[in-house]
């Protein structure tokens, strides 16, 4: 044989060896107990779903002094969020996953070897640590554990003993996303220890988690709650999607395997629940918690996209249902969180949204110098959404005492910190009733001696904003917030007989209404109101302390109701008109759409041609609308003609009730009516437990 031929047969047979079928680390299996051979190649499977932009592998090589750390790291860092020194595990993990994904250029080589090992080292002999609990807890394993798992075969002895210092700091406890992400970091860890008794225990700990419960976690309305009963679709309920969907498809197909019925939990929390939350691409602002970032609105909107892609490939037979959910034009119409005091109302031309808080729910907080404005985020901020970009990154520019939608003291005073507490108010009238077209939300408003009665009717491609009772003897001047956005073009005012272009500020008694943006706001009890068209100063390091004290500017459209100092039984109306022009909101001036009624005791809206009504009732009592209805006790309550037929929607705010009455002008059939002469009394049961403050709808036949 020839030498030639000879160096050939060597060269196929070196190119044979290096391009098995799988990556070397996938042999380690072998190594594996049989109990966790199967689970060990999916844990290798999902690190190496991303093997990493080769050129970004370059420059992190490349970037990496001689010790192993990245100049670009403040490894001093105690911040408590967005912690610097967590980065140098994150980029160490995109180098290690390329290092060891078959195919890439940097595959089992040599030198990359050294420096992941020097990089590691690193980490290792100096043990960063972050005062917040959260990063040698749960941030550091989860970035630690991957690392280890992919370099286990090259590993010494003294690097998996000091790894695993650092790795059994995480042990299995609290509750909701935190549990699961504190049962992942034991699953892996315990993997590296073939520990399989503790592998079971952190399976099964996860799979608790996937569960429907008045507890944190999902809620029986599709929210979802963390630290306490607070909405984190964002936050906590966003990295739940993302956590359950990897460990169902790493577990699957071993003796760890999730139920699949219990894929039907996630399925409905994503389709009931998170799909709501996103319009346009971005994430409304109420539903991301505290983590209001930069872009965090539109990259929060894509990491759900990524997840709802990933159930399409999880849970093939509602594939379509998944393809329609990552388009908004998809879904349309109302829906009321019970749970979390929260309502929205969607159609493809434009969003709505507000947020409430009460005895039952926390309003907001603030953790790790996070949300450091959001003292009123949960007391009515009302946000209308049509282009999608009204609010996006606005909350360096804000006046945060004015969040549309709110009725607020105007003091001197910086606005108190939240904790991640939160906080609540003193008021368990506060929820809303939601026939999946139409809806109404209530908040019976009781903070810091300041008291209203708002309301806000989602009805006929339009929203009515009714406010009763507002009053406070605190010696402050009080406002409600109509609107803050960027200002969009010119803002047009309509005075009795004049249209006028807004100045940079205006003062305005008894508007017919204003236009901007498309956005009609109407008046029709008129009101003091002041708009302004300013160029405003912010930062966004009042907004969240990980930022420098840059400063910016943008053009703001600010416009609100003033109501005095300490004011006394004060009311507004507005209707909120979207996608019109000055040509409708002329023709709206003196073709009224709605009878409105605006009292302490009830708030009361009425298609003007009577076919459809919705009423807040403070209490028991009587509104004079289909001829007459009365309740017995508070609650809100919806009306639909249809033909002779009545749809009622009815529900309790304060969740406490187990039967309302009541009692309707002219007789109906119905299961649970009574009849007299000239009425129809309904007695009404009213959902309980994990239902309490969901929507009844009732259909009455008429004779």
């Amino acid at each position: 044989m020839s030498k030639l031929l000879m160096a050939i047969i060597l060269i196929i047979l070196v190119f044979g060896c290096n391009q098995s079928s799988e990556p070397v680390i996938f042999k380690n299996t072998e190594n594996y107990p049989e109990g966790i051979k199967r689970l060990h190649g999916n844990v290798l499977n999902n690190i190496l779903k991303s093997d990493g932009d080769l050129e970004e592998v370059n420059i992190l090589l490349d970037e990496m002094k001689d010790d192993g750390s990245w100049a670009d790291i403040d490894y001093l860092s105690k911040e408590r969020g967005a912690w610097s020194p967590r980065n140098h595990l994150s980029k160490l993990l995109v180098i290690t996953r390329a290092y060891q994904t078959k195919g890439n250029a940097i595959y089992q080589n040599k030198g990359v070897s050294e420096k992941i090992h020097l990089s590691l080292n690193y980490w290792l002999d100096n043990d960063f640590q972050c005062p917040n609990w959260w990063y040698p807890v749960i941030g550091v394993p989860m970035v630690l554990n991957p690392i280890m798992i992919l370099m286990e075969a090259e590993l010494s002895e003294e690097q998996l003993k000091k790894s695993l210092v650092i790795l059994n700091r995480c042990e299995i406890g609290k509750t909701g996303q935190n549990k699961v992400w504190q049962s992942g970091n034991v699953l892996l860890t315990s993997l590296l220890t073939r520990n399989i008794e503790m592998v079971e225990r952190a399976s099964a700990s996860i799979k608790e988690e996937l569960v429907v419960s008045l507890n944190e976690g999902i809620q029986p309305d599709w929210s979802y709650h963390q630290h306490g009963p607070q909405l984190q679709f964002g936050n906590y309920g966003l990295s739940y999607v993302g956590d359950m969907i990897k460990w169902i498809s790493i577990l699957r197909n071993t003796s760890y395997s999730f139920d699949e019925n219990k894929l039907a939990i996630l399925r409905n929390y994503l389709l009931e629940g998170q799909q709501w939350v996103i319009w346009k691409d971005q994430m409304n602002i109420s539903s991301c918690g505290r983590q209001l970032f930069i872009d965090s609105q539109e990259s929060k909107a894509k990491k759900l996209s990524n997840s709802i892609k990933g159930m399409e490939v999880l849970d093939p037979d509602f594939s379509y249902q998944y393809v329609k959910a990552n388009d908004y034009l998809s879904l349309s119409g109302n829906k009321h969180f019970w749970r979390s005091d929260y309502h929205i109302q969607r159609n493809p031309n434009y969003y709505f949204s507000v947020k409430m808080c009460s005895e039952r729910v926390i309003g907001a907080e603030s953790c790790n110098s996070e949300n450091i404005q959001g003292y009123y985020m949960g007391d009515g901020a009302a946000f209308l959404y049509q282009s999608g970009e009204e609010f996006t990154n606005i909350f360096p520019f804000w006046d945060w005492k004015k969040i549309p939608g709110t009725t607020i003291h105007q003091d001197d005073e910086p606005l108190p910190i939240l904790t991640c507490s939160g906080y609540r108010i003193e008021s368990d009238f506060v929820g809303g009733v939601s026939d999946g077209e139409s809806g109404i939300a209530v908040m019976k408003y009781v903070r810091n001696g300041l008291t209203a009665n708002k309301s806000w009717f989602m009805i006929d491609n339009k929203i009515v904003c009714l406010g009763s009772g507002v009053s406070s003897s605190e010696g402050f001047p009080v406002t409600t917030s109509v609107s803050q956005s960027y200002l969009n073009g010119e803002a047009l005012i309509k005075l009795e007989n004049l249209v006028k272009t807004a100045k940079e500020r205006e003062e305005l008694l008894d508007p017919l209404w204003v236009l901007h943006n498309n956005t009609g706001y109407l008046f029709p009890k008129g009101g003091n109101l002041i708009l302004e068209t300013n160029t405003v100063e912010g930062s966004w390091n009042r907004v969240a302390k990980r930022y420098p004290d840059d400063r910016i500017k943008a053009d703001i459209f600010k416009l609100w109701f003033e109501h005095g100092k300490n004011p006394k039984a004060g009311s507004y109306a507005y209707i909120i008109v979207p996608n019109t022009t000055e040509r409708q909101m002329t023709e709206l001036e003196s073709n009224s759409p709605f009878k409105i009624i605006n009292n302490e005791s009830l708030q009361a809206v009425e298609s003007f041609d009577g076919s459809s009504a919705g009423i807040s009732f403070y209490k028991a009592g009587k509104a004079n609308i289909f001829g007459g209805i009365e309740v017995n006790q508070a609650c809100l309550v919806m009306l639909e003609k249809q033909n002779k037929d009545i749809k009622i929607s009815v529900s309790d705010p304060t969740q406490k009730l187990t039967e309302i009455q009541i009692t309707l002008k002219d007789q109906y059939e119905h299961e649970s009516a009574e009849k007299t002469e000239s009425n129809t009394i309904i007695k009404v049961t009213m959902p309980s437990g994990m239902e309490a403050g969901k929507t009844l709808v009732l259909r009455l036949v008429g004779t």
